[in-house]
């Protein structure tokens, strides 16, 4: 998926969820996080998009840190502010991997693991990318305004 749907599906669900401003912010941040990990462990390669394909959604596709992340935000131990973003955080990057899942490519199983799951529902950047991101705001544009469900049929 493009940086854009990541950000967008993220800043979504986290105001859908009823994060605060700083856990949507955070949200926001780390749903393009995964991919800047990958992005970074390139950067030194001679031939950095050979090497970024190599460690594009390896480990830092996995759920099982942004869900630990996330989960451990829930505790309470860090205290309301640093709980909001550590908790954002980790649930951005947790979108991340979610919406990757639906691409052809998918993400990896277990951390180290070659093997990967996909849902095939899109390609990146194709239109099905796109037209599972205005389904999404649809969906969450009506949650929010549950009022548009209702039919109203007058009575003469």
């Amino acid at each position: 998926m493009k940086w854009t749907t990541h950000q967008a599906m993220a800043l979504m669900t986290s105001f859908a969820a009823g994060f605060p401003i700083v856990g949507m912010a955070a949200a926001w941040f780390g749903s393009v996080v995964p991919d800047m990990l990958d992005q970074r462990a390139a950067r030194r390669a001679f031939f950095r998009q050979k090497k970024f394909n190599q460690v594009h959604r390896r480990s830092s596709h996995w759920f099982g840190w942004w869900l630990a992340l996330w989960a451990w935000s829930l505790t309470g131990q860090l205290g309301p502010l640093p709980d909001a973003a550590v908790g954002g955080f980790g649930f951005g990057a947790l979108t991340h991997v979610l919406l990757d899942m639906c691409t052809t490519h998918g993400v990896p199983l277990l951390p180290f693991a070659k093997k990967r799951f996909s849902l095939k529902l899109c390609s990146t950047g194709s239109l099905g990318e796109y037209a599972l991101l205005v389904m999404s705001v649809l969906v969450f544009w009506i949650m929010e305004k549950p009022e548009l469900l209702r039919f109203s049929v007058p009575l003469y």
